[in-house]
């Protein structure tokens, strides 16, 4: 395997390719996937069994990187351009006059053919983003005073009450925007440490998620409008989540309030609205007492507070250069890892943030959090932290960040790192490691150290990725797969080798999120369930018969 070998043949003809095959016939719009067997956009299904094609803008925000991101990397102008036309085009025709939303993310999307709004019934077609971190530089390029209409809009439809910072992660569209929405009133205390283990109780569910993405907006809010008002709400809704943190452990909380119990709760545990209070209470609180909240679940799914959550704190903490924001930050990652990070096996506990091990804890009821006798167990670490870890490393000296990193960095066999300045002291000479972000990390730690060998090891993960994931012409989980979906971070991975070896890494737009998604009402198996396309259109597999058909005919 040639690890110097570069791919921009290979990107080039991707991205003109996947462009041209998701383009509606009518208008700029894009389809949020292809089907790999026939070429066609994939579908949303209705419980009616009408199928729509699917264009979701906020699911095409990495697409839209790397089309700005191949105009840097080739000279090309018509890349951007393109990207350029998709956004002029939405923001023109899908932003809604009276709040400034946008339409688009998890319940809301647009039929590529006919251009109407589409939407799961179910989820009343709100608007919801969680970790998706649109490309606000590309958006505000386009139609900057529609971007800060859309920035403020987001806030003015999810916060629920301004004092108590009750969230909502649904925002109603058609509501007018106050004027000066960060500026009417001034922050007041919501969190209390000195009561822990008690929180606040809030109608709506501040989950970090959607919380992050709220953060998010106001800085960048901030960035293009120098609204000052605006980092200070962003500020104050993270702080809620630090304050909200284990006192002794630190560990982070996956949100900083309980679900204000406002019906009776029913005798069936597999009904779990939030208005029957909180459920990790209602779940496990006879055995697990004061701990048992949801802010204090760690055993469900580490993404968002390992991963989503850290990078686009510390992303605005760059451009804002705010220390305190990475001081926040860099507290969390490290208090995670100290407990919930096996060294010697390389594998995440499942835990409360007080840090008992919750290994091997069988379910004693149903539940939010799974069914009755769902049994706790541990997981492999991802290579992706080492993303987080690097990306903390180089805004701050932290030693025990430091040493997180370098240690990680040797627990995944890529070599060993000086403690302290994080320089290589022994890379390995191969790894089968194949992860996206791991590329990232690895470029940006040359970016820190100034060695270029560690871009050549990042182009041996890029490899793997290609043997891993490039099937048909298309980036696929693997050659099984049906449907490529076009905010796989995946081919943007092997954009940023290429600019890492043109030396304009830093150029390019951040990589952040792994993509959007839809969530809604589809009937499976005859039942009416709330599904994500992420499960039932992109997890669709092929078999060998139809793999070997469609290679045929090409």
């Amino acid at each position: 395997m040639n690890t110097q070998a570069s791919f921009l043949p290979l990107l080039t003809e991707y991205y003109q390719r996947i462009y041209a095959q998701a383009q509606a016939a009518s208008s700029p719009l894009l389809a949020d996937g292809i089907d790999t067997l026939s070429g066609t956009p994939v579908n949303w299904t209705y419980p009616d069994g009408n199928q729509v094609p699917m264009s979701n803008f906020a699911s095409q925000q990495n697409f839209m990187r790397g089309l700005s991101a191949m105009t840097l990397i080739t000279g090309e102008k018509h890349y951007q351009e393109q990207a350029n036309l998709i956004t002029e085009y939405f923001l023109n025709h899908y932003t809604d006059k009276e709040s400034g939303l946008f339409h688009w993310g998890g319940h809301r999307f647009i039929h590529r053919d006919t251009g109407h709004i589409e939407g799961p019934a179910s989820k009343e077609c709100v608007h919801e983003l969680k970790h998706h971190f649109p490309f606000y530089e590309l958006l505000h390029q386009v139609a900057p005073e529609t971007t800060k209409k859309y920035l403020q809009g987001f806030w003015a439809a999810h916060v629920i009450d301004w004092n108590k910072l009750d969230l909502s992660r649904h925002g109603e569209y058609g509501k007018t925007l106050p004027e000066n929405i960060f500026g009417r009133t001034e922050p007041q205390p919501v969190v209390d440490p000195d009561k822990w283990p008690e929180l606040p109780e809030t109608i709506g569910l501040t989950f970090v998620n959607a919380s992050t993405d709220l953060i998010y907006a106001a800085c960048h809010y901030y960035k293009y409008s120098g609204d000052k008002n605006a980092i200070k709400w962003a500020k104050h809704l993270y702080h809620q989540f630090v304050l909200a943190r284990h006192p002794e452990t630190r560990m982070p909380v996956y949100q900083f309030s309980s679900p204000l119990q406002r019906e009776p709760i029913p005798d069936d545990d597999r009904i779990t609205f939030s208005w029957f209070g909180d459920r990790a209470k209602r779940q496990f609180g006879p055995e697990f007492g004061d701990i048992a909240r949801e802010a204090n679940v760690l055993f469900r799914d580490s993404w968002p507070v390992v991963v989503d959550n850290p990078l686009a704190i510390l992303e605005c903490a760059r451009f804002l250069e705010d220390s305190e924001l990475t001081e926040w930050a860099i507290e969390g990652i490290n208090a995670y890892f100290r407990f919930a990070w096996d060294e010697p096996t390389n594998e995440i506990i499942p835990m409360w943030n007080s840090g008992q091990d919750m290994t091997g804890y069988t379910f004693p009821r149903d539940g939010y959090y799974g069914d009755k006798g769902t049994v706790l167990k541990r997981q492999p670490t991802d290579p992706a932290y080492l993303l987080t870890l690097v990306r903390a490393s180089a805004l701050s000296q932290n030693a025990d960040l430091r040493t997180l990193t370098a240690k990680m960095f040797s627990r995944f066999k890529l070599g060993k790192l000086d403690l302290q300045t994080l320089e290589p002291v022994e890379l390995t000479s191969k790894t089968e490691l194949c992860s996206s972000y791991l590329v990232f990390a690895l470029l940006e730690l040359e970016r820190l150290t100034g060695h270029q060998e560690l871009r050549t090891l990042a182009g041996q993960v890029g490899h793997n990725l290609v043997k891993k994931h490039y099937h048909r012409g298309y980036f696929l989980p693997d050659e099984y797969h049906r449907y490529t979906r076009l905010d796989d971070p995946t081919p943007y991975a092997l954009i940023a080798l290429e600019a890492a070896r043109l030396g304009i890494y830093h150029k390019i737009p951040v990589a952040i999120s792994k993509g959007g998604y839809l969530h809604g009402d589809q009937s499976i198996n005859g039942e009416i369930k709330v599904v994500y396309d992420l499960d039932v259109i992109y997890k669709q597999t092929v078999s060998d018969q139809e793999i070997q058909a469609v290679t045929e005919r090409k």
